[in-house]
Parts: structure tokens; C-alpha cells; sequence
């Protein structure tokens, strides 16, 4: 008889596998970028004290030819003033990357997202979901570590149905396709 939670981690460290091995490269928002971060929003809120600004209201928020889309965004500074975290929420909010010399154009959705300079790392939350060229990446967590290019995706540990999902299409030139 065969265990499903040590199942289910196979599973995991399977398409964990697959993920990082494949080509992924999702172009973030680059905070130390020389390109400056623009937001628009319905209501904004500055809180220099605790060095926040929060918008609400269809946030969209834009570096150079990166789109992010949310109900809210949370900007924090860090030391010396920098921006350093910015976290996402809405039903979904979105994050999109046209096509540039660097790689594919990249959609991306999930209830939450967060994004860490300090550590290099996107997060895709709540019905987290990735395609570029064609593949697509569905999970409750998704991660993506921009300084080692590496993709973890989990399901979510209350409900036993929830499945990491990934569609791999066949080979193909590079950039050929970016379907849905």
C-alpha cells in the first residue's frame, strides 16, 4: 500500500525537477532597475514613518514593459530609502512580461504576489498560475528565484485534491509561441 503523503512529495520534488530544469526566465520587476516604477491607482496612501505606500483600487503598476495589476499594492522601503518588497493582492492580480531580447513574454496570475529584491525571489499565491510560450505552470505556490532561475511550485497542504498541474509543450524554436 502506498503512502500519499510521501506520494505526494514525490510528486512534488518531481515537477520541482521538471520546473528548474527547464528554461524560465521570468523578467521581474527589476527594483534596482535605473527605470523608474510608476503607479496608478484610485486611492493611495504614503505612510513615511513605517516607510509603506499602499494604493488600492485597479493598481497598475509599470517598469519599463513590465505590467503588474492588482485590487492593492503595498510598496516597503528598506534602508537608505531603497524599495525593497512589494506585495499584490486581488482576484486574481497579474503580472506580465512582453516579449524582449532577454527571453518569451511571460503571463502570470495568483491572489497574492510578492516580490523580494532583497532576495531575488517572486511568489505567485491562491491559484498561482505561470504560461510562457505555450507552457503553462499551475499550482497554490509558486516560486521563482531570479538569481538562480529556478521555479518550485506546491499544492496546498489543506486540500489533498490540490495538484501541482504543468503542460509541457513538445519541442519547438525558441520563441515561436506564445498562445495561450
Amino acid at each position: 500500500m502506498t503512502n500519499p503523503a510521501r506520494t505526494r512529495n514525490a510528486w512534488r520534488f518531481l515537477a520541482g525537477l521538471l520546473l528548474s530544469s527547464l528554461s524560465l526566465p521570468l523578467y521581474a520587476f527589476n527594483l534596482d532597475s535605473d527605470k523608474p516604477i510608476r503607479v496608478e491607482s484610485d486611492n493611495a496612501r504614503l505612510d513615511d514613518q513605517e516607510g509603506t505606500a499602499t494604493y488600492t483600487g485597479s493598481v497598475r503598476v509599470t517598469q519599463g514593459e513590465a505590467l503588474l495589476t492588482a485590487d492593492r499594492v503595498v510598496l516597503y522601503r528598506g534602508g537608505a530609502q531603497s524599495l525593497n518588497r512589494m506585495v499584490a493582492t486581488g482576484d486574481p492580480a497579474t503580472y506580465e512580461q512582453p516579449e524582449t531580447e532577454q527571453g518569451p513574454a511571460v503571463y502570470a496570475e495568483g491572489r497574492t504576489i510578492i516580490y523580494r529584491a532583497d532576495e531575488e525571489r517572486i511568489t505567485f499565491e491562491n491559484e498561482a498560475f505561470i504560461r510562457q510560450q505555450g507552457d503553462t505552470f499551475r499550482g497554490n505556490r509558486i516560486v521563482y528565484d531570479v538569481a538562480e532561475r529556478v521555479v518550485t511550485a506546491s499544492s496546498s497542504e489543506d486540500d489533498a485534491d490540490d495538484r501541482v498541474e504543468m503542460t509541457i509543450q513538445p519541442g519547438r524554436d525558441s520563441g515561436n509561441d506564445n498562445s495561450n
